[in-house]
């Protein structure tokens, strides 16, 4: 009975993964557009709350698949007391990265929009600190692979404006020095998103 059960989910998640690209491959036929957006998320190092924010750059399909590259970034760095010679420095956490990453629209229904986006991250982390001279010195370096799937909702008003949330989870692999932080944690999305596109197509009169 289990055996089947199992099966029978097995078939069914394939069957769900086969009209997922099937629709996404009807989506891409239709002519793209470029996208630009700003990108700011929420989440938590060693259970202290921080902020990534970032600039993607992507095309758009059907307002349904959007796909590109983006950078982000530890906004503002992390304070983080670190141990040189015996001393106690103010030290600086940092972390940036580049990520692919896809978007695709499961629900539009009126004003109502829910996404996935998923993007995977490489870069770098380091902790830090400034010596007697002002130099900066590097006390660990590291290399930084990252997962990151997530679910959002957003409210479309006025047009050219909407409000969302969203979370999801980031995962780290290490591949330097370790930063002596946790990395991996959920992550969090809330704010106000402005359509600058649309904004200048509707300003030079060009067709959606």
């Amino acid at each position: 009975m289990r055996a089947r059960f199992l099966l029978l989910l097995l078939l069914v998640s394939c069957s769900s993964h086969a009209q997922l690209l099937d629709s996404i491959g009807l989506f891409v036929k239709e002519p793209p557009r470029v996208l630009v957006r700003f990108d700011a998320r929420g989440g938590f190092i060693s259970n202290r709350g921080v902020r990534f924010v970032g600039l993607k750059v992507g095309r758009e399909h059907a307002r349904r698949f959007q796909y590109g590259i983006g950078y982000s970034m530890l906004f503002p760095s992390e304070a983080r007391d670190v141990t040189v010679g015996g001393r106690i420095e103010s030290g600086r956490l940092r972390m940036g990265y580049i990520a692919p990453y896809v978007d695709y629209a499961f629900f539009q229904r009126g004003h109502w929009e829910a996404r996935i986006p998923m993007q995977v991250g490489f870069g770098t982390g380091s902790l830090s600190y400034r010596d007697a001279e002002g130099r900066r010195r590097n006390i660990a370096r590291t290399g930084l692979i990252l997962y990151e799937p997530a679910m959002t909702v957003q409210y479309r008003f006025l047009r050219y404006f909407a409000i969302g949330a969203g979370w999801g989870f980031r995962l780290v692999i290490q591949t330097g020095d370790d930063l002596g932080e946790r990395l991996t944690a959920p992550v969090y999305l809330f704010g106000l998103r402005i359509f600058i596109g649309d904004m200048w197509r509707d300003a030079r009169g060009a067709p959606e």
